[in-house]
């Protein structure tokens, strides 16, 4: 996010290192992916689903660590200037929250990955983001590009979606343009505030509300798409404009203080980051560079930097923006933007090496028919 401040040639894997190339010429605005699944084989294979801020409609592919993806048949067709989409943690519905017509859609996910829509619940204000609470029946919207609120919502056994009690506002006018993610034991949730610059720490009730904000920690410049380890112990969130990440510890009671070394630098306009089941690599794709930055994560939280891999090398000015990664965490899926087609994205496949470092499956580069990825806007469920 900004404010202020069809399959094509190749196969085979190589690994390429890419350093800067000139930024996206275009706005950028936000969007979690889902909290990192634990390791499982990957036999079952997962759907993955896309959608592009710009149109209408998202598109399904039935995928695997190997192999090349399918497409899933049918399109369903939300709205636009979409930015968030999210599965609930159990694989069974997709949520969608259009901006042009704010309100939170459920999907049905069918066993070939189809998608069938569910009531719908209206939204007080322009969804920027959806997160989900472990237990599959919370989750929290987070809306307003200004006095933004966190609105708690109960999710029925058959995905539809209610109010649960009333919004909680942020505490401050500027407060806008936030996305987020609970803690792993689904105690917190934390929110970057865009325009604030901070990263915020609720708390979350039994009752699947949440309490005001208890702490505010300085980020670096339009704060976007936090992400906590699979253990629970450190946050990171994106730097947007900085180019950076900034990193947390996070104590018992789910407060913050920030890692030695902390912010990291990544490329230009990084975006929405993945994280391996074992907790050991992040990876964040940059929306004005060529490359994804890799990092190894330390025991004590610090980032150390990995060799960079190039999104599409064949491709200049094509640049990665959402990731998502498989339950194996052998692979690492990007969604990214090209401009020589119009703003359609593309979608590509790295592997995970034993050391961290991605390798590029020129095999796997399809173009999705959907337009402009920024936001949350790529999706990964484990078939059920």
């Amino acid at each position: 996010m900004t404010s202020d401040s069809t399959s094509t040639g190749g196969s085979g894997i190589r690994r390429a290192r890419a350093g800067w190339v000139l930024a996206l010429a275009a706005t950028v605005l936000p969007g979690f992916t889902a909290t990192a699944q634990p390791a499982a084989a990957d036999s079952a294979g997962y759907h993955i689903y896309a959608h592009g801020f710009l149109s209408d409609g998202i598109v399904g592919y039935n995928a695997s660590d190997s192999g090349q993806p399918t497409p899933i048949a049918g399109r369903a067709t939300p709205g636009s200037l979409n930015w968030p989409q999210a599965p609930t943690p159990d694989g069974r519905f997709l949520f969608v929250a259009p901006g042009s017509n704010p309100q939170l859609i459920p999907y049905a996910i069918g066993p070939g990955g189809e998608l069938t829509a569910g009531a719908p619940l209206a939204m007080p204000d322009v969804p920027v983001d959806i997160i989900f609470a472990p237990n599959n029946r919370d989750a929290f919207v987070v809306v307003g590009l200004q006095n933004a609120q966190v609105v708690p919502v109960r999710i029925g056994a058959d995905g539809t979606p209610s109010l649960n009690g009333t919004a909680m506002p942020f505490g401050e006018s500027i407060d806008g343009i936030a996305s987020g993610t609970v803690s792993p034991d689904g105690k917190q949730l934390y929110v970057a505030s865009l325009l604030p610059r901070q990263l915020l720490v609720f708390d979350i009730n039994a009752d699947g509300s949440v309490s005001p904000v208890k702490q505010r920690v300085s980020t670096g410049l339009n704060p976007i798409y936090p992400r906590v380890t699979p253990d629970g112990r450190h946050v990171y969130v994106i730097n947007e404009i900085s180019g950076s990440v900034s990193g947390f510890s996070r104590a018992e009671d789910g407060s913050l203080a920030e890692v030695a070394g902390s912010p990291f630098p990544t490329g230009m306009l990084p975006h929405v980051t993945s994280i391996t089941p074992d907790g050991r690599f992040l990876y964040v794709p940059n929306m004005g560079s060529g490359h994804i930055s890799s990092f190894a994560i330390e025991p004590n939280g610090v980032l150390t930097p990995l060799p960079d891999v190039a999104f599409a090398p064949e491709k200049p000015g094509t640049f990665a923006e959402s990731s998502a990664m498989s339950p194996s965490g052998d692979v690492l899926w990007a969604l990214g933007t090209d401009p020589m087609r119009g703003g359609e994205e593309i979608l590509r496949r790295f592997t995970v090496g034993s050391d961290g470092v991605l390798d590029l499956d020129e095999s796997v580069a399809i173009y999705t028919g959907t337009y402009v990825a920024d936001g949350r806007t790529m999706s990964l469920v484990p078939r059920r």
